[in-house]
């Protein structure tokens, strides 16, 4: 039968067909945070609080409490969910500086993900001041580092579903530089899960590859192209089967796989295979070789 089109606006189509069946890893969900006292620094776990009424305006104390919290979150609209509880944690301490008042909340979403941002407050002249709203998929709980804040991540790959991120995680420092809070560069805590299969195409649309590395026998990299119709494949140890052009470049292209888009510039990385989205088309080699090929609409190319 005849070869299809890779791609359609929502999705591409499976490529060649000459692997087993995909197994789905579920992400475990987030432990409780516990309530701690370090030093100066106070971190809370928030308990269920009394309804605020909407449209009411609050008037915040000064102190650094579960109620100012929520209060504070109210008057800013950080609760974007609409949570009746939305304040998960509070961590006191001098944030903004020696001598400083500040208040670090997290808040909750109602979703696979249970917190999607956090916020940072300090007393300016007798008033609480948001000085700093963060979105992040935050792995609880924020932790204070000296007068810094210690905030980690869930780390997201390329074709990740929206709650299973498979990157691990990383965590960065936030500090007060005199007017504003400045993020730290990230450090890897949790290592990448290992990637062993990924579909991607490319942004002309043209060129889809599937990339699979799961041990002996079933490691490969097949890449075709539509217009023209030719398709290749590489195998670990550098060896490549072409189908140079024509109607006999033929194959399974089944309906179940949905392609992620890979940018130009941008590489994925799966197992001992690397791929590149180029302007010049989609590279992809044996990482420890360098061997491989580039396809694009003019046909396929040896690399390495």
């Amino acid at each position: 039968m005849e070869m299809r089109r890779l791609c359609t606006r929502a999705s591409c189509r499976r490529l060649f067909l000459l692997v087993a069946a995909v197994s789905v890893i579920s992400l475990a969900a987030s432990g409780p945070i516990n309530s701690a006292v370090r030093g100066s620094h106070v971190s809370r776990t928030v308990a269920a609080p009394p309804v605020a009424t909407a449209g009411v305006a609050f008037s915040a104390s000064s102190d650094c409490s579960e109620a100012t919290a929520r209060q504070l979150v109210a008057q800013h609209r950080l609760n974007r969910f609409l949570l009746r509880d939305p304040v998960r944690q509070v961590l006191c301490g001098p944030f903004a500086g020696p001598g400083s008042e500040a208040m670090a909340i997290t808040i909750g979403a109602p979703t696979c993900w249970p917190i999607q941002n956090w916020a940072v407050f300090r007393i300016n002249q007798g008033e609480w001041q948001l000085v700093l709203d963060q979105p992040a998929y935050l792995i609880p709980p924020l932790v204070a580092v000296g007068s810094d804040i210690r905030e980690t991540t869930a780390v997201y790959r390329l074709g990740d579903p929206r709650c299973i991120p498979s990157g691990g995680t990383h965590a960065r420092i936030w500090h007060w530089d005199g007017t504003r809070f400045v993020a730290g560069a990230w450090k890897q805590m949790k290592a990448a899960d290992l990637v062993t299969r990924a579909e991607i195409y490319s942004p002309s649309r043209n060129v889809g590859c599937q990339m699979i590395d799961r041990g002996r026998g079933s490691s490969l990299v097949v890449c075709a192209s539509y217009k023209p119709l030719h398709w290749v494949s590489l195998a670990l140890d550098g060896r490549l089967k072409i189908c140079p052009r024509g109607p006999r470049c033929t194959g399974n292209w089944g309906e179940d796989t949905h392609f992620r888009l890979l940018a130009y510039g941008k590489q994925i990385t799966v197992g001992r295979f690397r791929c590149y989205s180029l302007r010049a088309g989609m590279r992809c080699i044996v990482i420890r070789s360098g061997k491989g090929f580039l396809i694009n609409r003019v046909g396929i190319t040896r690399v390495g």
